[in-house]
């Protein structure tokens, strides 16, 4: 390969990492905006289950595209070219992204019935909290893993 040529490649990593990374961002982005929410609505005492199942499948979605996104392009796909070794991060994102979508909407699903199956507000937020954190931890270690390579494809840092 001519040396413009590999630029190029680490150019095109490094861009499609950053995107992949911003995606993260958002993500972080909207529990936090989830939480917020959920926050004032708890502190009127005023439980809206249907809208709350609402803005869960916002995030479904979301999520959906981005990990969609990773699945297709993977992160580690240029890196490992250079650094064979970041193929052991990547086979259970796949799992991990499936797992999170369903819990997901089968929250939203039992949130939208016209009787929710819930005790109370609490038992639901006690839930949305749980996924929400499960959430948290799981794109924080992908963005760790994520940073690694953008930092391994920076056109900053040749090999």
């Amino acid at each position: 390969m001519k040396p413009d040529r590999v630029g190029e490649t680490k150019k095109n990593s490094h861009e499609h990492l950053q995107y992949l990374l911003d995606g993260h961002e958002q993500i972080l982005e909207h529990i936090k905006e989830l939480n917020h929410w959920w926050r004032e609505l708890d502190e009127r005492g005023l439980p809206k289950y249907g809208e709350m199942g609402t803005r869960m499948e916002g995030l479904r979605d979301l999520l959906s595209k981005h990990f969609h996104d990773e699945e297709q392009e993977g992160y580690f796909k240029p890196v490992m070219d250079e650094s064979p070794g970041f193929c052991i991060m990547v086979p259970d994102f796949r799992e991990k992204h499936k797992k999170f979508l369903t819990q997901i909407g089968d929250f939203s699903t039992r949130l939208k019935q016209s009787e929710p199956p819930f005790q109370n507000w609490n038992e639901a937020l006690t839930e949305l909290q749980g996924l929400l954190d499960e959430l948290r931890i799981s794109e924080n270690e992908e963005i760790q893993h994520v940073r690694e390579a953008y930092e391994k494809s920076s056109p900053d840092h040749s090999s």
